[in-house]
């Protein structure tokens, strides 16, 4: 039976509402008034998405006033199914000027864009002044709609699902690429997209940490506490060949994605009676969380959020392995997570923000103890009007696995 493009795409894959692109548009042309912004011309992935409903590769036009316009090099007919905007095909980049009129201020992602890129476009519109709306665009991020958390509820719902698969699967002498592998398959059954996209950071390749024993404790280049050794210099973190043995932590750092929107988790398992540091260590962690569950809340100052953790970390005496050890310490605790895994809004060192309901973030304690391993917990929270709604609710105690 033959199927034509627009009739598999509505089978096979859902759509974001039309709805809820429509009014994130209105709401962000709010805030251009507000930060008087005329025009944004957008080309970054994951900002085509949340305001098209598409990711086809070209650049999505959005004036303070008026209509927006998605010009698409490619593909164009897949992006007319998906997104509700007029969708302007493009067959070079140099057709932009005849479709819409730039100059003045105009609004783009000067946090992301190449040298090449701003030179074209210059060049097109020369009487263009190119602005950062970057701010602009995580701070709409930051606070999710009752459909974004519905998806990242699902995303939640896989990556439990995922861990509870782990502890069934997980045996010594297996390594953590086997584990890894093991479990990423079963959560795509689930309905995991795969894939994790950072604003400000490398993750191509990524799959996730499962971690075991001294690996979990061998610093990187990734912004995180967690890196491991990986398969090669080419994609130097992430689990190993590394077999995995008893009586030693293993720490599973992992994620999944729904509709691309993604949960991010990390739980602690050990094959017998993990040592009793670790287990002392991992106490601390659940102290941390419920200290987060009291304080997460509507209006609360993220700087006092970290603080708080900070207080806690150093009151216990694995306070100098606390998100690293030494020189190689990460200065944040948690991160807003949603379409890309660095959204707003941040707990970090120095880092003031308000917390806002409806706002999701990812909180990741952990104590790296070089030499020994891992120990690590992290939730993602929804931000609700009382406090919070935990969107990965795996069981957080350190899991032993005897007999």
């Amino acid at each position: 039976m033959q199927r034509d493009l627009k009739e598999a795409l509505k089978e096979l894959t859902p759509l974001v509402p039309p709805q809820e692109i429509r009014e994130r548009a209105a709401r962000f042309q709010d805030l251009m008034k507000k930060g008087e912004v005329e025009k944004i011309l957008l080309f970054h992935p994951p900002d085509l998405y949340y305001f098209t409903g598409s990711t086809q590769e070209g650049y999505f036009f959005l004036p303070a006033q008026g209509e927006p316009l998605y010009l698409v090099q490619k593909y164009a007919p897949r992006a007319q199914v998906e997104s509700p905007w007029p969708v302007v095909p493009l067959k070079s980049l140099k057709e932009l000027p005849a479709h819409i009129s730039l100059d003045g201020r105009v609004g783009t992602e000067m946090d992301l864009i190449t040298h090449n890129r701003l030179q074209r476009l210059s060049k097109l519109f020369p009487q263009v002044l190119w602005q950062d709306v970057s701010p602009l665009i995580r701070e709409a991020k930051g606070v999710k709609t009752p459909w974004e958390v519905e998806v990242l509820r699902k995303a939640g719902e896989i990556v439990v699902r995922g861990y509870i698969k782990a502890r069934g699967l997980l045996k010594e002498g297996m390594t953590e690429m086997e584990l890894a592998a093991r479990i990423f398959l079963e959560m795509r059954f689930l309905g995991h997209e795969d894939g994790e996209s950072m604003r400000s950071g490398r993750m191509e390749g990524f799959m996730g940490h499962i971690l075991s024993g001294y690996t979990a404790a061998f610093p990187s280049y990734m912004n995180a506490p967690l890196n491991g050794v990986g398969l090669s210099p080419a994609n130097p973190t992430g689990p190993s060949l590394k077999k995995i043995q008893r009586k030693e932590t293993i720490v599973m750092d992992f994620f999944a994605t729904h509709m691309g929107y993604l949960t991010d988790m990390t739980r602690t398992l050990c094959i017998g009676q993990a040592p009793s540091k670790m287990r002392e260590a991992h106490k601390v962690l659940v102290e941390v969380h419920r200290f987060l569950k009291e304080n997460l809340k509507p209006g609360a100052n993220t700087l006092d959020i970290y603080n708080g953790v900070i207080k806690i970390a150093q009151d216990s005496p694995f306070r100098d392995c606390f998100m690293g050890y030494g020189d190689y310490r990460v200065n944040f605790i948690g991160h807003g997570v949603g379409i890309e895994i660095d959204e707003y809004p941040f707990i970090a060192r120095g880092l003031e923000m308000e917390l806002k309901e409806n706002m999701v973030v990812a909180v990741e304690p952990k104590f790296l103890f070089p030499g020994e391993g891992a120990v690590g917990l992290e939730n993602t929270y929804l931000i609700t009007p009382t406090g919070t709604e935990t969107l990965t609710p795996a069981p957080e105690e350190l899991w032993e696995k005897h007999g």
